[in-house]
């Protein structure tokens, strides 16, 4: 009985290292601006709007990669903005309602969303702005007369009884890129 006591305890405590490895896997951390590489200092020293209210600055780390984003709000929308490790603009997202995009590339993206899936829920879309070859994207550049790279969306199925949710990316015509698993994500809310 003690030696099933002993593998028992360390079972639980295999299991608990495992588990907070996992959760250790996505992490993003609120810092101060001053925290921020230099590069990415300077960048928002010089574009971010007068107006931009909410600014948080954060940390963020999946395990191997490390990157650093501004978040704020400016003319109703909900920017991030996104930098390596080193400082280097990596690109800028607006989160915008699915009444804002193009309604051809709106369709486009529903439908290929509607085949793949029984029931879906457009939870979130942000346009991705990306910089240039001199690695400058200005913030008052990025409008909605401006194209987008790319359309991010978070998307919530249900498959089978299944729910699930995923990060799928088009591209700016409206094709389908990519998608992931989306982590960190409760379903408690979600109704169909």
């Amino acid at each position: 009985a003690a030696v099933m006591k002993k593998l028992v305890l360390l079972f639980l405590l295999i299991s608990v290292s495992v588990f907070s490895q996992n959760e250790k896997a996505e992490k993003e951390e609120s810092i101060n601006r001053t925290e921020m590489p230099k590069k990415a200092q300077q960048y928002l020293a010089e574009n971010l709007p007068q107006h931009a209210r909410k600014v948080r600055y954060y940390f963020e780390t999946d395990g191997d990669r490390k990157s650093y984003e501004a978040k704020f709000k400016f003319q109703k929308h909900r920017y991030s903005v996104e930098f390596s490790a080193p400082g280097q603009l990596e690109d800028i997202e607006i989160e915008v309602d699915h009444n804002e995009l193009d309604e051809e590339i709106f369709q486009k993206i529903s439908q290929h969303i509607d085949r793949e899936n029984e029931r879906f829920r457009i939870e979130k879309i942000q346009l991705q702005f990306l910089p240039d070859t001199t690695g400058k994207l200005p913030l008052e550049k990025v409008g909605f007369q401006a194209q987008p790279a790319n359309y991010e969306l978070i998307v919530a199925t249900k498959n089978s009884g299944k729910l699930e949710k995923f990060e799928m990316t088009f591209d700016a015509q409206g094709n389908f890129v990519k998608k992931r698993k989306a982590t960190r994500i409760s379903y408690d809310y979600l109704i169909f």
